[in-house]
């Protein structure tokens, strides 16, 4: 494998390895967008508004999740590096118990933790009762998602990337369809949105397993279920990411509670374009995952300007991709817009939606290649500075939003100008230790 990375041809391997991942992705948050406008078209703006914020919340306790699969991804793919075939279906197993059961803990917690944390981001009174239904229905699914995601990042780890990929596309047209099931026709109102997003991700979990089994044969290993070594590694990675992703979603959340006293307008506003810029900043995160894969093996292997390679290469897609999406926001915001909700009833919440998603193409620009270098950080394995180009992006982006907010000069503009200098003032410090990282490169490549 390592050989192919370094022949003329890798940036043909490199699409073809990176696609199936964004695409898998995109489809991935299709969920949620697919979710938040059947709510929004079907039941009306209370639903979307108290969804929008039950989901932000939720977001946090999916933490967890989001870091054990990237260390589940980067500890399969060291071992492929390493041609270690038979660690593979011991890690496959221990993953995915451990995955499970870490689910039904947060689960459990998540729970008996909503109504507190509602109250704490001044959920409004008449959207608590949606927001506390859908919130809890989901929860109590969330050990599937689990083992759903630990099981493809396995998958994607192990270059099955279409497998994964149509394994997301399967999980997200059957929840297309059970959603309007149990809204249009149950009238099950929100509680049907969550009960088919859960149902899906049961279905998903259980191609998963059956895929795993197939290759690995996992069930198979003999000795014990937990094996504390493999336990070891995956938190070793997955801690410091978990906090990582905590702290964000929490910082979401804490957007959120900015958010909300601005009013039902707003927050329908929010709520879409949070949906809209989290499907389309996935195409740089998928970008950005390509890289921290395929580099933990070339790095592995010493190979550092096949690594360089990959870096230019995903680069430029990401330029194009940018581009592109300039010219779908300009022309269509009104028509994006009214994906969620009737743009002739809440012209406030256009005019909130159409102004973020402008500022979210120059937030785009910096996305790509403060993505990439975070991508080497984790890479190499150096989740310090990873964490510090993360969490330091939100604590700046939720300190400026609250300092302009205080000023009432901006207006609900203070939400896109407090992302977009965060966001450039953390491509900067991530900028800072890829050179220092590549000048390492350059001179153990002297000295050999």
């Amino acid at each position: 494998m390592t050989q192919e990375l370094t022949t003329t041809e890798i940036k043909a391997k490199i699409r073809l390895f990176a696609w199936p991942i964004t695409l898998s992705m995109l489809v991935a948050q299709l969920y949620s967008v697919i979710d938040m406008a059947v709510i929004g078209r079907f039941l009306g703006a209370n639903e979307l508004a108290a969804v929008g914020n039950a989901a932000n919340v939720i977001m946090v306790f999916l933490a967890i999740s989001g870091g054990l699969e990237m260390a589940v991804e980067i500890i399969v793919s060291q071992l492929i590096g390493q041609k270690n075939q038979d660690s593979l279906a011991q890690t496959t197993r221990t993953v995915l118990a451990f995955d499970g059961i870490c689910g039904i803990i947060v689960a459990i917690l998540g729970i008996f933790c909503l109504p507190a944390v509602f109250h704490l981001i001044s959920v409004p009174d008449n959207l608590m009762r949606y927001a506390l239904i859908y919130g809890r229905i989901y929860l109590a699914g969330l050990f599937l998602i689990h083992v759903y995601d630990g099981g493809r990042a396995i998958l994607t780890a192990a270059e099955d990337t279409k497998k994964s990929f149509y394994l997301m596309l399967t999980t997200t047209v059957l929840n297309l369809i059970l959603n309007l099931f149990f809204i249009v026709g149950l009238k099950l109102g929100v509680a049907g949105s969550a009960m088919g997003t859960v149902l899906a991700q049961f279905i998903g979990a259980l191609l998963t397993l059956k895929l795993l089994e197939d290759k690995f044969h996992f069930s198979k290993c003999s000795g014990r279920i937990f094996n504390a070594k493999q336990i070891k590694n995956v938190l070793h990675i997955a801690l410091p990411t978990t906090f990582q992703q905590f702290v964000v979603t929490f910082g979401g959340v804490l957007i959120q509670s900015f958010v909300n006293p601005f009013g039902r307008e707003v927050i329908i506003g929010y709520v879409a374009i949070l949906r809209i810029m989290n499907f389309f900043r996935i195409v740089l995160v998928g970008l950005a995952q390509t890289l921290t894969v395929y580099g933990a093996r070339l790095i592995s292997a010493r190979q550092f300007s096949g690594f360089k390679k990959v870096y230019r290469e995903c680069s430029k897609i990401g330029l194009w991709y940018c581009a592109l999406q300039a010219v779908v926001f300009v022309f269509f915001s009104k028509y994006i817009a009214a994906i969620f909700f009737d743009v002739s009833k809440h012209p406030k919440a256009l005019a909130f939606f159409s102004a973020y998603l402008l500022a979210f193409l120059f937030i785009q620009v910096a996305s790509i290649f403060k993505f990439q270098n975070e991508g080497l950080l984790r890479a190499t394995v150096q989740m310090k500075k990873y964490l510090c180009c993360n969490v330091g992006e939100l604590f700046l982006r939720i300190f400026l939003t609250f300092v302009l907010i205080r000023l009432s000069f901006f207006s609900t503009n203070v939400f896109w100008i407090g992302e977009l200098l965060a966001r450039f003032l953390m491509l900067l410090l991530s900028t800072y230790y890829l050179k220092k990282t590549t000048d390492g490169w350059k001179k153990e490549e002297k000295g050999c």
